[in-house]
């Protein structure tokens, strides 16, 4: 079993550490080196416009100026904004406004020395920003946040994060080699996020940018929110000369006071630009829910995927987070999980508990959903009101990728070439698990023996739970006839009631589940 899982990064394993690779790349501010894809897709699909603009449909807010080093913040928060005004969640541009501020601080040194070692005025990663949203720890609103002052002491644990209104579910990684991809996830949800290399020598009169592929000094990341495209943007608008015609409207981080108003032109062929080994993950906001005092996120990990892990050589893997529930969250709603590889069949159970650990034994576990991701990054699979009975189980993703290894996101350490470490997770044993050949191994011990490592890491696997509302008898999240019709049906000895299905049917609190319940339910719905 010794080598049985392996991380993926584009570095190798250097004194039991991953040193950052191109999935961790820095950005504003840093001058990194990195691993380049020069492939750049052609073309567009007959379906696809030759020019889009989700500016010009309202769905983009007014650029902003960065504080700090924290470009990735305000293209991650600018992506969200234009998904809530694209879905016409939020009308008014003005009022959509998130807090770049929030995330920044969220985002430094926590007080145990852990999270993402940094300060507010340090530069960021890529990866940030998703498990910030993806965590449910963020999504406020500045005029929710006015309150939160800039303070170079504070520590990532003291933000306050019970102010957040809406939480991902489903975030959509794209790359450079499907243009169709980005365009379609563009007008899909208003925007996506990219890194790329800027250099003021690539600048042409504040409007448009292209770096060559020939340019081979240092990068300096951006992060910026791509808002549309133009396929027949004339390549002689660049001080230098792409291939041809085409760029891509970015709308940057460096205030209105461009001739553009902080939007800005950039060639598809621009270097670095939606590269996946240089600066990943990009990404689209595909799915978020409205965050209430009824749904709850359990997770073992809130920094989100920095790295892949895999069966090595095998192309299905079992890999588990064990969770805790919430006596009052016990409906399971969805299951969230990361991976980088698309177009791979995935099966989820529930795992019960056996001796403090997952069990060993298949027999027991329940598949609770299933399906085939069309996309990499976080996928969201809703449950049908599986009621949860344990305090304690697992939640297991069985992947088969047809095209490879099978592969799931986990929150690993990210250290720098001279050894400085960028993220140290906050894991522990007990937490995360992989299934192989009728052995249950915690991937803390995996670290501890295969890479004599105590930091190891957790997998990405977060179970969305709900309460439910007195009436709700068949745990749907809606008070309906349907549990009218429920309560008639146990009355008449047709259906059983668990434990908690009969204190939510005993609707008027009398201690008696009759038809006086039904009654009330249906003046409820009725008013």
């Amino acid at each position: 079993m010794i080598k049985i899982i392996t991380v993926l990064s584009a570095a190798a394993l250097l004194t039991g550490a991953v040193s950052v690779s191109a999935s961790a790349v820095v950005i504003d501010g840093e001058e990194v080196a990195a691993t380049y894809d020069a492939t750049v897709a052609e073309g567009s699909s007959d379906d696809l416009p030759s020019s889009y603009s989700s500016l010009d449909k309202g769905y983009v807010t007014p650029a902003k100026s960065q504080s700090y080093n924290d470009c990735w913040a305000y293209s991650a928060t600018a992506a969200f904004e234009s998904k809530l005004l694209r879905d016409g969640v939020v009308t008014d541009i003005n009022a959509v406004r998130m807090s770049e501020l929030h995330l920044n601080l969220w985002a430094t040194t926590r007080t145990n020395g852990k999270g993402w070692i940094r300060s507010i005025s340090d530069s960021g990663y890529c990866y940030i920003a998703p498990g910030y949203y993806a965590s449910w720890q963020g999504g406020i609103f500045e005029s929710d946040a006015a309150d939160i002052l800039p303070d170079s002491n504070i520590k990532g644990d003291e933000v306050p994060t019970d102010r957040a209104k809406y939480g991902v579910t489903a975030m959509r990684y794209v790359s450079r080699n499907n243009m169709d991809g980005i365009k379609r996830a563009i007008m899909e949800n208003g925007g996506v996020t990219t890194g790329y290399s800027h250099k003021g020598i690539f600048m042409n009169n504040s409007t448009s940018y292209y770096m060559p592929e020939s340019y081979t000094e240092p990068k300096n990341g951006h992060q910026v929110e791509i808002v549309g495209w133009d396929d027949n943007y004339d390549k002689s608008n660049f001080k230098s000369t792409p291939k041809n015609n085409g760029a891509w409207l970015m709308k940057s981080s460096w205030g209105s006071g461009s001739p553009l108003n902080g939007f800005y032109w950039i060639s598809y062929e621009t270097k670095y630009l939606f590269d996946g080994k240089a600066y990943e993950p990009c990404f689209a906001i595909e799915q978020y829910e409205e965050i209430t005092d009824r749904k709850k996120m359990i997770q073992n990990e809130i920094f989100g995927a920095t790295y892949e892990v895999t069966l090595e050589g095998k192309n299905e893997g079992v890999f588990l987070n064990r969770l805790t529930f919430d006596k009052d969250f016990y409906v399971l709603d969805k299951v969230i999980f990361e991976t980088k590889a698309e177009s791979t069949e995935y099966e989820l159970y529930l795992v019960p508990e056996a001796d403090g650990a997952p069990s060993n034994d298949t027999d027991t576990w329940k598949l609770i959903g299933s399906g085939t991701t069309d996309h990499a990054g976080y996928i969201c699979t809703d449950i049908n009101n599986i009621e949860l009975t344990q305090s304690t189980a697992s939640i297991a993703v069985k992947l088969k990728n047809n095209g490879g290894d099978a592969k799931i996101g986990v929150d690993e350490w990210v250290d720098t070439s001279n050894g400085a470490f960028k993220f140290i997770p906050e894991s522990e044993f007990g937490m995360s698990y992989f299934y192989d050949n009728g052995k249950m191994t915690d991937l803390m011990q995996w670290y501890k023996d295969t890479l004599n490592n105590d930091m190891g890491g957790t997998l990405v696997i977060k179970g969305l739970t709900f309460k439910p509302e007195s009436g709700d008898v068949n745990l749907d999240s809606n008070v309906d006839i349907l549990d009218v019709t429920l309560i008639q049906q146990y009355l008449a000895e047709l259906e059983q009631l668990s434990t908690n299905q009969k204190k939510l049917a005993d609707f008027n609190g009398d201690g008696e589940i009759d038809i006086s319940d039904a009654t009330a339910i249906q003046v409820k719905i009725a008013s």
